[in-house]
């Protein structure tokens, strides 16, 4: 029938429509601009098409008892497809949370195969021991302070599996390392919604499998799938144990080792804030411009003046977050949080530089840009030297960003003149236009990527400093 229709001109097919059923016709319009546009000899452009007209005419063609059965037969493979994924994840779901020696840990154990190749990590500081057992097969077994937390199916090559996860087809019938997201849902059902993310997380068993692809694809690529995750917790506002060896960000906490024993055992503050420090000017981490800057943890630490010195860092390979502290009256403290967690933190007031900085310091501050007012929500105003800066957020139904500009000659007039009410009103021209693609603003634009307002507006100025000078 498509095929008839396909056939004839838009005039027919519209025609056509509209005798079966005018409520149609509106919701298909879409599908006549694409025949008319659409190179129907492209087997991808024919296809596309007779989806969007086969969706407008099969529920005029298809009876109550037809959709009933099909609907029973979706139920049933449905939960066909469930009772075998429960099957193939059970006992590895069984062994989650359990100690190394017990029996379900050592069935997953012999399940993945045999000899493993074991190593052994103090991570953060309180230090968990972490343990891997790690599989020529391509599985993985992750332990924290003897407990599972983590089972990982690799599907891609790794130095132990060269050819990536060998059980895979077997662990989910249908799959294998080529397979595009689209199959890899056909095979395991629909993920959790409301996600974000080029990863999805499915519920099996009472655990989680989550499902990691190397980068943002369509459904129907292949060759996407990289990492297959189980935990007895979902981990969507947390961290994955699978990032625990991340190249960004796992070596940077530095210990200092015992003379006696040759074992780790303090934090050494100094090697560990260099290392963060060679981290930021790698580009692997960068630094929360709300907290304490690396440079100034030493000298306020030793002032006394703060309870807790807080820095944090994201990394910018796995997206964990680094709180490193020093405490006054505690050992130093180092985190791997989530973002989720990261943000409920509220940084400890750091008191004026003056207080505790150097000659060097304090008048390094002193050059840096000072914010001079704002509105508490919508503008603030920097200045430095004779020139003004505004940050002006901008926001569009649920999307939030900012501009953050120089204040030219006449705009300086008229906030002398009008003051803040000036700034309110250029304010909201500046959002006005902020998501359209003629934006005059946006040209004006000094924001910079990890950079904090104060910092882009010196960056600002030393570029404008060295273009007078050439």
């Amino acid at each position: 029938m498509i095929d008839t229709i396909l056939g004839g001109t838009v005039s027919e097919v519209e025609q056509y429509l509209t005798m079966m059923n005018k409520r149609f016709l509106g919701g298909l319009r879409d599908s006549l601009a694409l025949l008319c546009e659409a190179d129907l000899t492209r087997s991808r452009d024919r296809a596309a098409f007779e989806k969007r007209l086969w969706f407008g005419v099969e529920s005029l063609i298809t009876n109550d008892a037809e959709r009933a059965r099909r609907a029973q037969e979706t139920e049933r493979r449905a939960a066909a497809r469930a009772t075998a994924v429960r099957q193939a994840f059970e006992p590895y779901n069984d062994a989650l949370l359990m100690a190394e020696c017990d029996d379900v840990v050592q069935r997953a154990i012999g399940l993945l195969g045999s000899d493993p190749v074991v190593s052994d990590f103090e991570v953060g500081a309180p230090a968990h021991h972490d343990r891997y057992l790690t599989f020529g097969s391509g599985g993985e077994i992750m332990l924290r302070d003897g407990a599972v937390t983590a089972i990982l199916f690799h599907v891609q090559p790794t130095a132990a599996a060269p050819r990536g996860f060998t059980g895979l087809s077997a662990l989910i019938p249908g799959l294998s390392r080529d397979s595009s997201r689209s199959q890899v849902e056909e095979a395991l059902g629909e993920p959790i919604v409301g996600r974000t993310g080029p990863n999805a997380t499915y519920p099996v068993a009472g655990g989680f499998v989550k499902v990691f692809y190397d980068a943002w694809a369509e459904k129907d690529a292949p060759g996407r799938l990289k990492l297959i995750q189980m935990t007895a917790e979902d981990t969507y506002a947390k961290t994955d144990p699978a990032d625990e060896r991340c190249p960004g960000c796992a070596d940077m906490l530095i210990r200092t080792t015992s003379a006696s024993d040759g074992v780790d055992v303090d934090v050494d503050v100094d090697a560990t804030i260099t290392a963060l420090h060679d981290g930021v000017a790698a580009g692997r981490l960068r630094q929360a411009h709300n907290w304490v800057a690396l440079d100034d943890m030493l000298r306020l630490h030793d002032s006394g003046l703060m309870e807790h010195v807080a820095a944090q860092l994201g990394c910018t390979i796995c997206h964990r977050h680094i709180l490193f502290a020093l405490h006054r009256d505690a050992d130093p403290t180092f985190e791997y949080v989530s973002l989720n967690d990261a943000c409920r933190r509220t940084p400890e007031q750091v008191p004026l530089v003056e207080r505790w900085g150097d000659a060097a310091r304090i008048a390094r501050a002193a050059q840096r840009p000072e914010q001079i007012a704002t509105d508490g929500s919508t503008w603030v105003l920097f200045a430095m030297g004779k020139h003004l800066f505004m940050n002006a957020r901008c926001w569009y139904s649920a999307v939030e960003g900012s501009r953050l500009i120089r204040l030219e000659a006449a705009e300086v007039q008229q906030y002398e003149r009008d003051g803040e009410a000036y700034l309110s009103r250029l304010q909201e021209a500046i959002n006005r236009t902020w998501t359209s693609n003629d934006d005059p603003w946006r040209s004006r634009d000094l924001t910079r990527s990890r950079m904090s307002d104060e910092e882009a507006i010196e960056a600002s100025l030393a570029a404008a400093q060295e273009e007078e000078q050439a």
